[in-house]
């Protein structure tokens, strides 16, 4: 994680930096508090990926995305200020384990699994996907929160069902990778953003048949 200062001046004050939460494909993100409560900033970065492109400022489109996702309900964390000169937004901080480190735990509960085909299928009818990758979700009290503001246009190859799934039935390479880094025991190769497929075929194709339609 790049590391930051412990005070970060925003547009809502100075954010007391506590901790990196993680990196993803636009930003780094930071627990930090604003008045004695949890808030999470993340700064976007200008780091090359190797399956996908930003087209605008990466601030603007996640502004953007955020509340297009609020326009179709889609269970977010509020938005509390951005900058886009400076490339950072301020968001609500979710409090729970993110859906990677429950998966990683060997949790396969069938209502969490069923509100994540919810989503899709609301995200489908509004032609669009989002970043199905279990560290974008945090399970509070039972709810699947998407914690991301990322959003595409809808693609089937990078839906739910051809792309998401297969990262949600990977417990134990999920668990490697959250323990090492290691994107070759969720990847195929690891540097393409396409999940391993075997032997996780039969388990997706239960979830759809039970939650697909």
């Amino acid at each position: 994680m790049k590391e930051i200062m412990d005070y970060f001046p925003t547009v809502i004050g100075e954010l007391r930096i506590e901790c990196a939460l993680g990196k993803g494909k636009s930003g780094y993100s930071y627990l930090a508090y604003h008045d004695r409560q949890p808030r999470v900033l993340k700064v976007m970065h200008n780091e090359p990926c190797p399956y996908y492109q930003f087209n605008d400022n990466k601030t603007r489109l996640e502004v953007d995305a955020y509340h297009r996702l609020k326009q179709i309900d889609i269970p977010l964390p509020h938005l509390i200020a951005y900058d886009l000169e400076r490339q950072y937004l301020i968001k609500e901080f979710i409090d729970g384990p993110t859906a990677a480190e429950w998966l990683a735990k060997g949790n396969h509960d069938d209502a969490v699994i069923s509100q994540l085909f919810r989503l899709s299928r609301k995200l489908r009818r509004a032609h669009l996907n989002i970043d199905y990758f279990p560290t974008n979700f945090v399970l509070s009290r039972g709810k699947l929160v998407y914690i991301d503001y990322e959003l595409n246009l809808y693609d089937p190859k990078w839906g739910l069902e051809n792309w998401g799934l297969y990262y949600w039935a990977n417990a134990a390479g999920m668990a490697r990778y959250l323990r090492s880094g290691d994107a070759a025991a969720i990847n195929l190769p690891p540097d393409s953003g396409e999940p391993l497929r075997e032997p996780f075929q039969a388990q997706v194709e239960k979830w759809i048949e039970a939650y697909g339609k």
